[in-house]
């Protein structure tokens, strides 16, 4: 919120109403102690849109909303939602779902309910022509695609997206990872064709490849996913990486360019 002031306005009330201003737009926490915003975020929400929401995180990665509205939906709705689903645009655009089958049924994703053992599977999926969504990963927090979990995108302007640092990152995800899903939404049809750079390819020829890291900036061991066209590839546990990962990768690559790995 912001307020304007006359210049005739002596400087005791300018600065008194610059300190109300400031305690509207952040709250104080206590007393002694008033957090300080570390991202601006666009929030969806329930198909409403809150914009510039000042956030910080506490010590256990968790956001902490420090405005006057959406911090009382927070409080009232999400905070002890265990199931909540969060979809990522970019790093200042979130959407927030109570659950994750809401969130694969508005973005339009379709998921093979079967948990899997360890090993991943592959599950078939229906043609995706025509959805905004060309493929997705979603990482949990837990084992069997437990507990809170994040979802990055794929589509026709964003063809490859990267977290450099998940523990500075608006997620606050930093070796938490211990289940993902790897989705390939592209259609089964060779005449389908997708441009990757300066090249087409038909979407027959083209993975969806993610990378985790087990350090920031892409760094130490990695895993590797590999989803091929119309197919969906889960992994109910990362045997030797759970709760490791602090960076990733996600991005289309030609067909066979990278071998799934651990």
């Amino acid at each position: 919120m912001k307020k304007y002031f006359k210049l005739a306005q002596c400087a005791l009330a300018v600065l008194v109403a610059f300190t109300s201003c400031n305690s509207d737009e952040v709250i104080s926490q206590n007393d002694e102690v008033q957090l300080q915003p570390q991202e601006f975020l666009n929030i969806t929400y329930k198909g409403e849109v809150y914009k510039n929401i000042p956030t910080t995180y506490d010590e256990n990665g968790d956001f902490v909303f420090l405005d006057n509205i959406f911090s009382n939906i927070y409080e009232k709705e999400l905070k002890e939602n265990t199931n909540l689903s969060i979809v990522a645009r970019d790093p200042q655009n979130i959407i927030l779902y109570e659950d994750f089958q809401t969130a694969c049924d508005s973005e339009g994703i379709i998921l093979i309910k079967e948990i899997p053992n360890i090993e991943a599977s592959y599950n078939t999926l229906n043609s995706r022509a025509g959805y905004e969504d060309l493929a997705s990963v979603t990482l949990y927090d837990d084992r069997d695609f437990k507990d809170r979990n994040y979802t990055f995108v794929l589509n026709d302007t964003v063809k490859a997206t990267e977290v450099v640092d998940l523990k500075k990152s608006p997620w606050k995800f930093n070796d938490k990872c211990s289940s993902l899903i790897l989705t390939n939404n592209l259609p089964n049809d060779p005449n389908k064709k997708l441009m990757l750079g300066s090249y087409e390819y038909a979407c027959t020829d083209i993975d969806v490849v993610f990378i985790g890291y087990d350090d920031k900036g892409f760094t130490d061991r990695t895993i590797t996913c590999i989803a091929p066209t119309a197919q969906v590839k889960k992994y109910a546990s990362l045997p030797g990486f759970n709760d490791k990962m602090s960076s990733f990768k996600l991005f289309f690559a030609q067909k066979g360019q990278y071998q799934a790995s651990f």
